[in-house]
């Protein structure tokens, strides 16, 4: 992987892809951020995520998502550019970052455990972009493919999703 990303590969970590098993420090090499069982926690329930403003989230309302957050991986994001971030055991943990390797990308996202996630127009829109950031392309090349088939409710607590990627 290190030889592809030092070629201009890209490549994106969603949710157990950063599971770092036995080589933990050589996958945060890597993704900047690896779990290690027995060290690392985790959370299943509503996550409500701090969008930093940037490129990544230009025009995105930050999702509020029923899924599991990750905290106290191995390694560091000293070079990376944090993206989304929750709150757990009283501080910000971040939950969506990119970085660069040599000539390639690298985009994660914890969220992503539950199918449903993937669901949430706004949390896809973050992905997509992610993805499209790790194969070097337009962040916004095929955004309007975050709500084909997304099954979201109109009531108080989405309403205003929908209408955050027009």
């Amino acid at each position: 992987m290190s030889r592809f990303l030092e070629r201009g590969g890209g490549a994106a970590f969603i949710h157990w892809a950063v599971d770092g098993h036995t080589n933990v420090e050589a996958l945060a090499q890597i993704t900047g951020l690896a779990w290690r069982s027995g060290f690392s926690k985790f959370r299943h329930g509503p996550l409500d995520l701090k969008l930093v403003t940037g490129p990544f989230t230009a025009g995105v309302s930050a999702p509020s998502l029923l899924d599991e957050s990750y905290w106290n991986l191995v390694g560091d994001l000293d070079r990376s550019l944090l993206i989304a971030s929750v709150v757990e055991d009283g501080e910000p943990r971040p939950q969506m970052w990119a970085l660069t390797k040599g000539k390639g990308r690298v985009f994660v996202s914890i969220p992503g455990h539950y199918s449903w996630t993937f669901d949430d127009p706004l949390f896809r829109l973050l992905l997509l972009r992610g993805i499209y950031w790790a194969g070097n392309q337009s962040l916004d090349r095929l955004s309007d493919l975050a709500t084909i088939g997304a099954r979201v409710a109109e009531d108080s607590a989405t309403s205003g999703k929908a209408a955050a990627l027009k």
